[in-house]
């Protein structure tokens, strides 16, 4: 019976170290990850822009799409998430930037994409501004997957659609 306390007990101080953990962990932060894809920036953007086909190379489902002349809103579901995006192009073929529209998740921010020409392809540079609010979520985040995880599989999704 002792043996399983002192287990509850080490379990409780675990979880307790990794909450007071993420607490001291800045809220907010930046991170970035580009790549080199050897396609123009007219096909990578077009890939980016066309969400409706997002299915096919990104391994998520979109649903709830809405445009207007300003923005393009939609759901992405992936894994049993279900995340709310408004995605605007302040830059025509050059600057993307995707805003989680939805307030009551543990985390938020935005990606900026930008395409420049890069030699015979295109540079595709991801900055993600981004905050987590759930210290359980911010610790492992920062400490575990790490704040570009994402956008690395992003960028490898988007460069393998076109081989």
């Amino acid at each position: 019976m002792k043996w399983l306390l002192g287990i509850v007990g080490v379990l409780v101080a675990v979880v307790a170290l990794i909450y007071v953990i993420g607490f001291s962990l800045p809220r907010e932060h930046v991170a970035h990850a580009e790549r080199v894809i050897p396609q123009s920036i007219e096909d990578i953007a077009a890939r980016i822009r066309d969400v409706r086909a997002y299915p096919e190379w990104r391994d998520v489902a979109v649903e709830n799409l809405r445009a207007d002349r300003d923005a393009i809103a939609y759901v992405e579901i992936a894994d049993g998430d279900r995340i709310a995006y408004r995605r605007t192009e302040p830059e025509a073929d050059r600057l993307f930037v995707s805003e989680i529209a939805d307030e009551t998740l543990p985390f938020g921010g935005q990606w900026s994409i930008t395409l420049t020409p890069d030699g015979a392809g295109t540079r595709v540079s991801i900055e993600e501004n981004g905050h987590v609010r759930d210290p359980l979520y911010r610790f492992f985040s920062a400490l575990v997957f790490g704040h570009t995880s994402s956008m690395e599989l992003y960028l490898d999704k988007l460069a393998a659609s076109f081989v």
